[in-house]
């Protein structure tokens, strides 16, 4: 029996039991992770998981369970748990589930080859990424790991209101951490690169880039206190909006943790900056045709021209604020509760190249690490840091 057909089994046995509603959430999983050293495997692993998730909603009470086993005697117990829970559980006016609304369709979220290349060409993937970085510089004299990653999601969401969800998606990806040394002096380098599609990796490129990270800090000092121009890698650039991202969830606005929480419609940042989420971007990593709750993925501008215009909603913080969820509904995994989060948050291009803006800086610095940015106060928005990288002049 396909997993469509599982979820809709399992939905009937529970309605039988007559919840308000009731919603089936299954995951399918196969992935390999393989590390090279010195062209040769250090760790290999292959895995693969189901996962089977209830929840029912009994007069403004949500129960929920999970299991990893689909056989009869399982099925019936995760049942029973979950009504159990919501009998146990307070009621909440505001909790209540999908309702089917047009669906989106989303391209290049799956690799058709990726389930036909063998372990031998994912191993050599790791090998020729490891020697692309040696064979770059003499400088690089220790390869820290290499490697490879791939998974396969089979995802179903069906719920008794009539809402049934399922789509395929794939992720490949691959990461490097090296050292380079001169003169009793070292530096690592990292880089990483991931897609929906095995043949986009970027193997050689992962491997020389790092490199190059690695040789471009030899002889760096460090500089004394200032207050100069900062451009930021692109990889830097996402840390901070991560720490950004959570402040533009509702349901942080909503419990008191986020330094945005009445900042709507106002100015917020500089009037070149647009910031979008958008789950409906064809191949991105977070894109998908509904999310964890099976509202259809949406496009949802949050900053315009430097003004907050929006948060982000699943469909219980929609309903505390009478409005409607932006599809950004996700879920930890079949053991996971809904919660809010964003789906593909990228700043909008703007007209300008990176090397122009170093050309019009006088003195500043072009920042390409940043060292512990995930102890920043997502709620004050203070953070205090380490930073590398190279000063313009």
């Amino acid at each position: 029996m396909d997993i469509v057909s599982i979820a809709e089994d399992i939905l009937n046995k529970a309605v039988k039991s007559k919840p308000d509603c009731a919603e089936v959430y299954i995951i399918e999983e196969s992935s390999t992770a393989i590390e090279v050293k010195e062209q040769k495997v250090d760790s290999f692993q292959s895995a693969a998981s189901r996962g089977f998730a209830l929840r029912v909603l009994l007069g403004n009470k949500l129960g929920f369970s999970y299991t990893s086993d689909n056989s009869p005697p399982a099925i019936e117990r995760l049942i029973k748990e979950a009504f159990e829970n919501a009998e146990n559980n307070e009621a909440d006016v505001h909790i209540s589930f999908a309702k089917p609304s047009q669906g989106v369709s989303v391209k290049s979220l799956y690799d058709d080859k990726l389930k036909g290349v063998g372990e031998k060409e994912k191993i050599e993937r790791g090998m020729k990424l490891e020697r692309a970085a040696l064979q770059y510089d003499k400088r690089i004299n220790n390869i820290r790991h290499a490697c490879y990653e791939d998974s396969e999601y089979n995802r179903v969401l069906v719920n008794s209101n009539g809402v049934k969800s399922f789509y395929s998606d794939t992720v490949c990806s691959t990461s490097i951490m090296l050292v380079a040394e001169e003169n009793g002096n070292s530096e690592t380098g990292w880089e990483f690169d991931y897609n929906r599609f095995y043949d986009s990796l970027k193997i050689d490129e992962v491997g020389i880039e790092a490199s190059k990270k690695a040789i471009g800090m030899l002889g760096a000092k460090r500089i004394n206190t200032c207050r100069i121009p900062v451009i930021l890698d692109p990889k830097v650039s996402c840390d901070f909006i991560g720490i950004l991202s959570s402040s533009l969830s509702a349901d942080s606005v909503q419990k008191g943790k986020s330094m945005l929480a009445d900042k709507l419609n106002s100015e917020i940042a500089s009037p070149i900056l647009n910031l979008i989420d958008d789950g409906t971007l064809d191949g991105g990593i977070g894109s998908a045709p509904s999310d964890g709750e099976g509202t259809p993925a949406k496009r949802t501008p949050m900053i315009e021209k430097g003004y907050l215009k929006a948060f982000l909603h699943n469909i219980y913080t929609a309903n505390k604020w009478k409005t409607t969820s932006t599809g950004n509904s996700v879920r930890g995994g079949f053991k996971g509760l809904r919660g809010v989060g964003v789906t593909n948050l990228f700043v909008e291009k703007g007209s300008i190249s990176r090397e122009a803006l170093i050309k019009g800086i006088d003195k500043g610095l072009f920042i390409t690490e940043a060292m512990g940015v995930h102890t920043a106060n997502p709620i004050s928005g203070d953070f205090s840091i380490g930073i590398a990288g190279h000063w313009i002049e």
